[in-house]
């Protein structure tokens, strides 16, 4: 259970300056929408089915946050330090979350249709079963990930560091790789039917076991 209201922390908000300070409390299934959370300290905050849709959130300090099946749908997480943050199960649906850290961060089974990932800074991350259908992961640092069995259909991986990541069974169809760097990554039984792949640095024969039907090869040509 919470230990306060909405309304009484509205009430602490009012005044408090900027970079409010929240670390440590029990926000959990609280209706956080449309808060201006701006650099707030949410440190080790539980946060569990919590309602953080349109919430801005840009810049807070989250590191060890539980947002345990918490909607963030829509929200503001721009350069957002979330560390080591339990997010599994979270709604991401078109959150904003370009140059955010995620590194550690548990996304396994999140919603991220759509949202902005550009530049971030994942590493040791997962996803695995994670929806990020369409989302944009241009130039991310995701390297040693766990994507087993998550959907990236259509997802935008151009110029992203990908190196060590784990992609077995991945649903990758229609992707862009473009200039990714995808050297030692698993990708046993993964789709990438319809998906870029031309410039991608691969270090071996990771594509031997996938389905390519339709891909744009590395060299330009299309997979038949």
């Amino acid at each position: 259970m919470a230990e306060i209201t909405r309304k009484e922390l509205l009430l602490a908000l009012i005044g408090s300056g900027d970079r409010p300070r929240l670390s440590g409390l029990d926000l959990g299934g609280l209706d956080l929408a449309e808060i201006d959370l701006r650099g707030a300290n949410l440190r080790n905050t539980k946060l569990g089915g919590a309602d953080l849709s349109y919430t801005d959130l840009s810049e807070a300090a989250m590191a060890g946050a539980v947002l345990l099946d918490a909607n963030l749908s829509r929200a503001k997480l721009i350069s957002a330090n979330l560390t080591n943050a339990d997010l599994t199960g979270a709604n991401l649906h078109e959150a904003q979350m370009s140059t955010c850290v995620l590194t550690g961060a548990n996304l396994a089974n999140a919603r991220l249709t759509f949202t902005k990932l550009s530049e971030c800074v994942a590493s040791d991350a997962h996803f695995q079963g994670a929806n990020l259908n369409g989302a944009n992961l241009t130039f991310a640092k995701i390297a040693s990930c766990n994507f087993v069995g998550a959907n990236l259909s259509g997802a935008d991986l151009s110029g992203a560091d990908l190196r060590d990541c784990d992609l077995r069974g991945a649903n990758l169809t229609f992707a862009n790789f473009s200039d990714a760097d995808l050297s030692h990554t698993q990708l046993e039984g993964a789709d990438l039917s319809g998906a870029n792949l031309r410039g991608i640095y691969i270090s071996g024969d990771e594509l031997n076991e996938v389905k390519l039907a339709g891909a744009i090869m590395p060299d330009g040509t299309r997979h038949l």
